[in-house]
């Protein structure tokens, strides 16, 4: 039975100019890898940026339980201007892997998928090994959705999921990510009337009821955080009044804001506290209002478990490091998992996204070893 090399594997992907949620072959490419080892896979489509949908991978080895997840994303940001090495080259430069992906995540993949490789040849054991790779987390976020739909829709239920996102921040495994926080984007238009300034009484401001608004919602504290998750925090990104004269009241005006929120709160209770806020101010300023919501995604939150113990365990063990368990950063896949124990391990992300992404060679190795032991010890 074949194996894999993390590093030549990553080199391979990279070269993929998966951008946004172009394939470029690179689905069938890994589904001939894991045919080869052993998995049967499925691509599954969903909606793309373009006219072509996205293409997106389900691979599972083994048919019992327990059945441990890996879920990962080929897609790459651009920005690809004024690079030292090509983005798309893969090259090996003094202990480094140059490449957009590298870090962020194709790296992490191919740690992965070598550990998995490695571990299926050298091991009987019961239970089954899948694995989740979606074409669209930078962008669109269809593709994970598509394959949990396909997964209830066969009655398969995963156990527990390793999500491979660059978590490390310094070193390999010194963050283990047990949870992130919700994102919920909101439009406020506040309507008023219209009227020239000089008369007052003749007209009702919105810009007043507005920055109000603003000012309450910034005093207004959505809660006191929890042991792993900040406070909920929202703000304002963009304010708009269509109006070209500076002594006409206008008839509307319009912010933009953004709300990071922890665990304590779902989208829909969270709309209903803001709504409350909102409305109150306008109705004592006199005005309507419309608010829109737009939630990437809901706040989630593993308690640590013993797998979660076990990593840690292993991350000490192999990089002497104890990781902290913290739910920073943005939104990622991992929060299309609905109630799955899961927790993010990956490279670090001090270069994702950035002009000239690299990873260590020795990071990519450690990252296998550390991969490579919870295959060990989640099926002992």
């Amino acid at each position: 039975m074949k194996t894999y090399k993390e590093i030549e594997l990553a080199q391979e992907l990279i070269r993929f100019p998966t951008i946004k949620t172009e394939d470029k072959g690179i689905m069938r490419f890994l589904s001939k890898k894991l045919t080869s080892i052993g998995f049967k896979c499925r691509i599954i489509k969903s909606k793309g940026t373009g006219s072509k949908p996205a293409l997106n991978l389900y691979a599972r080895f083994g048919k019992s339980k327990p059945h441990i997840n890996f879920l990962g994303h080929t897609d790459v940001v651009a920005n690809l201007n004024n690079w030292k090495i090509p983005p798309f080259k893969a090259v090996l430069k003094k202990g480094y892997l140059n490449g957009r992906g590298s870090q962020d995540m194709k790296g992490g993949v191919a740690c992965w998928i070598s550990a998995v490789s490695n571990f299926i040849k050298n091991n009987k054991f019961k239970g089954s090994i899948s694995i989740i790779i979606s074409a669209d987390e930078e962008t669109t976020g269809y593709g994970c959705p598509a394959v949990m739909k396909y997964l209830r829709k066969k009655s398969e239920k995963i156990d527990f999921s390793v999500v491979g996102e660059p978590s490390s921040n310094k070193s390999v495994g010194d963050e283990i990510r047990i949870g992130r926080r919700g994102s919920m984007n909101g439009i406020i238009t506040v309507y008023g009337k219209s009227g020239h300034s000089a008369f007052v009484g003749s007209y009702i401001n919105p810009c007043t009821a507005l920055a109000k608004i603003i000012s309450k919602l910034k005093s207004s504290s959505l809660d006191s955080g929890t042991k792993f998750m900040p406070p909920s925090n929202l703000e304002f990104t963009k304010m708009n009044v269509d109006n070209l004269s500076e002594n006409v009241v206008p008839q509307s005006a319009s912010a933009k804001f953004n709300v990071r929120f922890n665990s304590k709160h779902k989208s829909f209770s969270l709309k209903k506290k803001l709504n409350k806020i909102i409305n109150a101010v306008a109705k004592k300023e006199k005005c309507k209002t419309k608010i829109e919501y737009r939630v990437s995604g809901e706040a989630f939150y593993t308690k640590p478990n013993k797998e979660i113990y076990m990593v840690k365990k292993i991350v000490k063990k192999i990089t002497g490091t104890s990781a902290k368990l913290n739910c920073r950063g943005g939104t990622s896949d991992s929060r299309f998992l609905g109630t799955i124990p899961r927790l993010e391990l990956g490279l670090r992300n001090n270069t994702i996204h950035m002009v000239d992404e690299k990873t260590s060679i020795s990071d990519l190795k450690k990252l296998t070893k550390i991969y490579s032991n919870i295959l060990e010890n989640y099926f002992r």
